[in-house]
C-alpha cells in the first residue's frame, strides 16, 4: 500500500482506520487507529482552530494527506447519532459557497449560527423561513438552502423565536439608553415591555461596557443611572463635603442621590464618614469644635453650648444632635487617648432637647448643688413657719382627729427661684436664658416635672430640672421637716423661731462632725507618727522632714480647723456664721480614700456695708467664752503665713488640751486597735478608688501609698511625703526592680494602657509575695 492509500476495515468489535505511516522514513509500516480516536482528534481540532475547517486545514493540523482527511471525515460523517455519546460531537460536512469547497464542521455550532442569523417570526415553519432569507443565508452563513435545510431539522423553532426576540429587546435597549445623560426610570421608558426581561438585559450591557451607566434595582422600580450623571452628582457632593465636613439628606435628594445609596456613594471619596439619621458627616471636622469646647468647660467648672457650635442644617435635627454628642465625640475622646478628659466627659451632664445642647461640668454641677442650701434654708423657714401655724390655728379652732402632715410632695423650692439664685453665679447662662425666653413663650410659673411640660423652657431651666431637682426635693423636704421639728420643740417657749441658722444645716453638720472627727484625729497622730519613723531611721533630709510636717499641718490641720469651726458655729447658732467662708468650696474629703488632704484658710464675706472683716477677729467675737480663742489658735497654728518650729507637734498638743471645752468630746488617743481599723479601712478604700480610676497622677500615687504599706506597715498621704517616699523604693528590698521601674516610666508621664494596668495590679496586690509573683510575670 502506497503511503497516501488508506482504507477502513470492520472487525467484530472495532471500526479501524488502517494507513501508512508518513513518519517512517524509509519503511511505511501499517498503522492501525480507532475511529473513536480519530474523532477526538477531529473535535480537539475544531474547538481550537475554528469550528469550520477545509480538507487543506485539516490536514495541516493532523499531519495527513488530503486524501486520508476525506476518507476520515466521511466516515465520521456517516456515523449514527446513536453512535455518538454526546450530540455536542456530531459533525458534518457542508459546502461553502464563498470559497467553492466542502468544509467539515460541528452540527451544534452551525445550528447556533441559524438561530441567530435567520429572523424567525412566532408561528413560521422551517420551510417557509429558509426560502425567504436564502439571500441572508449565502451572504451571511455563506451555506446552500440544501445544507441549511439538512441542519435546520435539529432547530426548536420556538427557542429560536425567542432568541431573535431577546436580540430585538437588547438592541432596543441599548439604542434607548445610548443617550440618557440622566436617571431614568426602565419601568416608564419601556411601559410596552416585561420590566423582568429589560432589567437583565440593561444590566448585562452595563457588565459588558456596552452601555456607559448603571442599573439601581428595588423591589418597585429600576433606574438607569448613566456615568456622566454619577461624575456630575460625585463633584456635587464631594466639593460641598469637603469644604463644610458634611452633607444633609435634603442635599443629597437634591442632587438626585437617594438616602439608601447616600452613605456608600460619601464613603467611596470619604472612608471615615460617619451617617446620622439625617445626615452624614466627618468626624474630625464637625467633633473638633465640641471636643475644644468640652475641654474648656472641663478645665474652667463651668458649661459648653454644643448645639452653636454644629452646622444649622444638622443641628435642625434631634436624632442627628444625640448622635453627633453621645457617639461620635464619645469615639473621637476614646482615639486620643486621653483618659483624664474622657472621664471628665462621663462625670459631667449632657442635656439635648428640640431646643438645646449643652454639656455641664461635674465641677459646676457639684458648685451649683452647694449653691442651692442658702435658698432651700430660707425656703424651709418659712415654709415650716406656715405650717406650724396652720397647726396652732387648727388646735385653736378646736377640731378634733390628726393633724395633716407636716410636709407634703409641694415642700418643694420653687424651679424659678432656684434659676435666679444658679443665674446670679453664672452671668452667661443666666443670658443665654434671657435670649431664650425673649424668643419663646416661656412661661414665668414653672414645673420640676418636665413629663409634665412637654418642651423646653430654655437651657437655665432645664439644667435646673436635669442636675438639680432630686437635690432640691431630698434637700426641702429634710430641711422642712428638720424645721418644722425644731419649732415643734419649742412652741411652748418660743412663739416663732429667730434662729440664723437652718435646722437642716445644724443637722448636716452634726452628722459630718461626728462620722469624721474621731477618724481624722487618729489618722493625723499616725501620719505624725510616719513622719517620726522617718527622721529616727534618718531616710530623708531634715529639709525633706520639714516639708512633709508642713504638708500634713496645712492639709490635715486646716480640715481639723475647719470642721471644728463649722461645728462650733452651727452648734451655738453663731448669728453671721454664713459670713465665714473657706479659700475654696471642696469638702472635707473621705480620709478612707483621700491622697492628700486640700488647704484651708478662714475668710470673711464682706459686711452689710462692704466692709472687709478680719475674719479671726470676727471668728473670736462671735463664738462664746474660750471657743473662739482655741479657733482662733487653730488657725494661726495652721496658716500658712506660720514657719515656725514644731508646728505640727504644737497642733496636735492644742486638739488634746481644747477638744472638750470646744466639742465636749475629748481628744481620742491614737492605740493599736484604733490603728489597725485606720488602716485596714484606707487600704480598703484605695483599693476601690485604684480600681476605678483611669488618671495617671490618681494611678500613680494610689500605688505608691498601697505598696509601701504593703511593704513597711506604714501609712502615707500627700504629694509631697507620697513623692519623696517613691524615690527610696530601689532601697527597699520587698519591692521588686521591676515594680519601681514601671512606677518611675509612669512618673515620667508614660501613660500606656500598658503602663496603668500594670500599676493597677501592682497595687492591688493582696501581700508582698504576691506583688514579687505579679512583678515577675
Amino acid at each position: 500500500m502506497s503511503s497516501s492509500a488508506a482504507r477502513t476495515s470492520q472487525d467484530k468489535k472495532h471500526r479501524t482506520f488502517i494507513r501508512a505511516c508518513p513518519l517512517s522514513a524509509n519503511n511505511y509500516a501499517p498503522t492501525l487507529y480507532s475511529l473513536h480516536d480519530i474523532r477526538r482528534e477531529f473535535l480537539r481540532v475544531l474547538k481550537i482552530h475554528g469550528a469550520r475547517l477545509s480538507t487543506e486545514e485539516f490536514a495541516t493540523w493532523l499531519g495527513l494527506e488530503e486524501d486520508d482527511v476525506i476518507t476520515l471525515g466521511d466516515a465520521l460523517c456517516n456515523q449514527r447519532g446513536n453512535q455518538i455519546s454526546d450530540e455536542d460531537d456530531i459533525i458534518c460536512k457542508v459546502y461553502n459557497t464563498a470559497i467553492k469547497k466542502h468544509q467539515y464542521a460541528l452540527v451544534k455550532s452551525l445550528r447556533h449560527q441559524i438561530e441567530e442569523h435567520i429572523k424567525w417570526q412566532s408561528g413560521e415553519t422551517l420551510e417557509c423561513v429558509v426560502p425567504k432569507q436564502s439571500s441572508l443565508l449565502l451572504d451571511t452563513m455563506e451555506l446552500t438552502s440544501e445544507d441549511v435545510m439538512q441542519l435546520s431539522h435539529g432547530i426548536d423553532t420556538s427557542v429560536a423565536t425567542r432568541i431573535n426576540a431577546h436580540r430585538y429587546l437588547e438592541n432596543q435597549v441599548l439604542s434607548s439608553l445610548s443617550g440618557i445623560i440622566a436617571p431614568t426610570s426602565l419601568e416608564k421608558l419601556f411601559f410596552d415591555e416585561d420590566p423582568a426581561l429589560v432589567i437583565p438585559i440593561a444590566k448585562t450591557l452595563c457588565q459588558q461596557g456596552r452601555l456607559p451607566g448603571s442599573v439601581s434595582a428595588s423591589l418597585n422600580n429600576a433606574v438607569y443611572i448613566p456615568h456622566i450623571f454619577t461624575h456630575m452628582q460625585r463633584n456635587i457632593i464631594d466639593s460641598y463635603f469637603r469644604t463644610n465636613g458634611y452633607v444633609t439628606e435634603k442635599k443629597c435628594v437634591g442632587a438626585g442621590l437617594s438616602r439608601n445609596r447616600m452613605e456608600c456613594f460619601v464613603r467611596e471619596s470619604f472612608p471615615n464618614a460617619v451617617l446620622l439619621p439625617h445626615a452624614i458627616i466627618e468626624p474630625d471636622v464637625i467633633c473638633q469644635p465640641l471636643e475644644v469646647a468640652i475641654q474648656s468647660a472641663v478645665m474652667n467648672n463651668g458649661y459648653a453650648d454644643l448645639r452653636s457650635l454644629i452646622p444649622l442644617d444638622v443641628a435642625c435635627n434631634h436624632d442627628d444632635i444625640e448622635q453627633i454628642i453621645n457617639v461620635c465625640v464619645v469615639d473621637c475622646l476614646k482615639l486620643q487617648h486621653d483618659t483624664a478628659m474622657f472621664d471628665a466627659f462621663a462625670k459631667g451632664t449632657t442635656i439635648i432637647n428640640t431646643d438645646i445642647a449643652l454639656f455641664f461640668s461635674h465641677e459646676m454641677i457639684n458648685k451649683s448643688v452647694k449653691m442651692l442650701d442658702v435658698g432651700i434654708e430660707r425656703y424651709s423657714k418659712q415654709r415650716a413657719k406656715e405650717i406650724v401655724e396652720n397647726k396652732i390655728g387648727t388646735d385653736a379652732g378646736g377640731k378634733k382627729g390628726k393633724p395633716d402632715a407636716p410636709t407634703h410632695a409641694a415642700d418643694v423650692i420653687s424651679l424659678r427661684d432656684v434659676a435666679n439664685f444658679i443665674g446670679n453665679n453664672y452671668s452667661d447662662l443666666k443670658q443665654l436664658q434671657q435670649e431664650f425666653e425673649d424668643g419663646s413663650k416661656c412661661e414665668v410659673k414653672l414645673s420640676w416635672n418636665s413629663d409634665e411640660v412637654c418642651r423646653c423652657d430654655g437651657p437655665l431651666i432645664e439644667f435646673c430640672r436635669a442636675v438639680l431637682y432630686r437635690d432640691a426635693e431630698r434637700k426641702c423636704s429634710r430641711a422642712v421637716r428638720a424645721e418644722v421639728a425644731s419649732l415643734e420643740s419649742t412652741r411652748h417657749g418660743v412663739t416663732m423661731s429667730d434662729r440664723s441658722v437652718g435646722a437642716a444645716k445644724q443637722m448636716d453638720i452634726q452628722e459630718e462632725f461626728e462620722s469624721s472627727f474621731k477618724d481624722l484625729c487618729h489618722l493625723l497622730q499616725i501620719l505624725a507618727k510616719t513622719i517620726e519613723n522617718f527622721s529616727t531611721r534618718g531616710l530623708f533630709t531634715s529639709a525633706e522632714i520639714t516639708s512633709m510636717k508642713r504638708e500634713l499641718l496645712l492639709g490635715m490641720g486646716s480640715c481639723l480647723a475647719r470642721l471644728l469651726t463649722e461645728y462650733c458655729l452651727y452648734r451655738d447658732n453663731v448669728e453671721g456664721a454664713h459670713t465665714f467662708a473657706y479659700s475654696h468650696q471642696d469638702n472635707i474629703p473621705a480620709y478612707v480614700s483621700a491622697l492628700d488632704f486640700p488647704s484651708f484658710s478662714l475668710q470673711c464675706n464682706p459686711a452689710d456695708g462692704g466692709k472687709q472683716m478680719n475674719p479671726l477677729q470676727h471668728l473670736r467675737e462671735s463664738v462664746p467664752a474660750s471657743s473662739g480663742q482655741n479657733l482662733v489658735r487653730m488657725w494661726n497654728i495652721c496658716s500658712d503665713d506660720n514657719d515656725g518650729d514644731n508646728l505640727l507637734e504644737q497642733f496636735i498638743s492644742h486638739l488634746e488640751d481644747s477638744c472638750l471645752t470646744l466639742v465636749g468630746i475629748p481628744f481620742s488617743v491614737l492605740d493599736k486597735k484604733a490603728e489597725k481599723k485606720i488602716l485596714n479601712a484606707r487600704r480598703q478604700g484605695l483599693i476601690d478608688r485604684l480600681e476605678q480610676s483611669s488618671q495617671r497622677d490618681e494611678i500613680l500615687s494610689a500605688s505608691v501609698i498601697l505598696i509601701y504599706q504593703q511593704a513597711k506597715n506604714l501609712l502615707i498621704l500627700g504629694k509631697t511625703m507620697t513623692s519623696l517616699v517613691m524615690n527610696i523604693f530601689e532601697q527597699e528590698k520587698k519591692i521588686p526592680k521591676r515594680v519601681t521601674e514601671v512606677l518611675l516610666d509612669l512618673k515620667r508621664e508614660n501613660d500606656s494602657p500598658e503602663m496603668l494596668h500594670l500599676a493597677k495590679k501592682f497595687g492591688t496586690a493582696k501581700n508582698s509575695k504576691a506583688l514579687a509573683a505579679i512583678s515577675e510575670t
